[in-house]
């Protein structure tokens, strides 16, 4: 969860950016807020323009020649909005057709767009990928010399061994970004969020409770102060440190802090469902732990009733007929 939210996150910011790209039409009132799950994201209207607007921009780029950079960052675009409508196959497509545009171009905007491929190999379950993609992501901003980003990659590591309950070795990454990271005036308030979720998480994962409470609940002070009340961030925030009374076997907490994360999380899901679905999958798990059959079933019920109304092409990436093949 902590690494899928870094790179969703960022993903979420795509379609706007996509829509204001040059020679791309769109609608400044994109991004709306719902407060349940009725239609996939397939439905969404407005972001089906916006692939097909891009699909036919990277059409026409490479059809004049455009420069490498501008074709790699339609690429980039359509590898957000595609991950954005689940079709994750598509969005690992055009995310490789971008790092192959980025090679000899900007070395950051390359290590940005594998971090972003990180996120899609996870969703499509592939771990190793993921890892190998983080660590070539560290190696290129190593080279690059620039501590903060180093650190970012640090913390993204960190996140990827959360997710894969290696707790030792996201400890040691998720600490070694959070002495860079965590109060940096020069650091966003979402990276200094994500530092002390990440090592909160790792730390109470290991069972170090009396270090990783306390950092989580730093994480949630500043979403707090950072962020709307209905926000998948401060929703995750509480989320998370849940989760971390769980690793901690304090059930109140945790069950106090899971319902109100997912609660806020549901409020404002935005153009990507995965954190919040993820959310419900774990907090179903903690329901069943502590004997809450009735409402576990109710919280997996969720899941399965936003996954059915998801057109089957989009759970295998596959959109034949549906969205145009945006080239080669």
């Amino acid at each position: 969860m902590i690494r899928l939210l870094q790179g969703i996150l960022v993903l979420i910011l795509i379609a706007p950016i996509a829509a204001a790209q040059p020679n791309i039409p769109s609608n400044p009132q994109a991004k709306a807020t719902a407060t349940a799950f009725t239609i996939g994201q397939l439905s969404n209207p407005h972001l089906l323009r916006l692939i097909a607007l891009n699909e036919a921009a990277v059409r026409s780029a490479k059809a004049a020649h455009e420069a490498p950079a501008r074709i790699a960052q339609i690429y980039e675009n359509l590898g957000g909005l595609y991950a954005d409508a689940a079709l994750y196959l598509k969005s690992e497509d055009a995310m490789r057709r971008a790092i192959a545009y980025l090679k000899n171009g900007s070395q950051r905007e390359l290590a940005n767009e594998i971090g972003q491929l990180a996120v899609v190999d996870l969703e499509l379950g592939n771990p190793r990928q993921a890892e190998h993609d983080e660590l070539q992501v560290l190696r290129i901003r190593q080279e690059i010399g620039d501590p903060v980003t180093t650190a970012l990659a640090w913390n993204e590591l960190a996140g990827l061994y959360d997710e894969q309950q290696k707790f030792k070795q996201a400890v040691h990454f998720a600490e070694r970004a959070y002495e860079v990271l965590g109060d940096r005036p020069d650091v966003s308030a979402g990276d200094r969020i994500s530092v002390r979720e990440a090592l909160g998480f790792a730390l109470t994962g290991a069972r170090d409770c009396a270090r990783g409470i306390p950092i989580l609940e730093e994480g949630l002070a500043i979403a707090q102060s950072h962020h709307v009340e209905d926000s998948l961030q401060l929703g995750y925030a509480e989320y998370v440190l849940g989760f971390g009374y769980w690793h901690c076997d304090d059930q109140g907490n945790a069950a106090l802090w899971l319902e109100r994360g997912t609660t806020r999380m549901k409020a404002d899901f935005g153009w990507n469902r995965s954190i919040y679905l993820n959310a419900m999958r774990q907090y179903a798990r903690f329901l069943r732990s502590t004997g809450q059959f009735e409402a576990a079933a109710s919280a997996e019920a969720v899941v399965n009733e936003a996954e059915a109304v998801v057109d089957a092409q989009s759970l295998t990436g596959r959109a034949d007929g549906f969205l145009s093949n945006p080239g080669k």
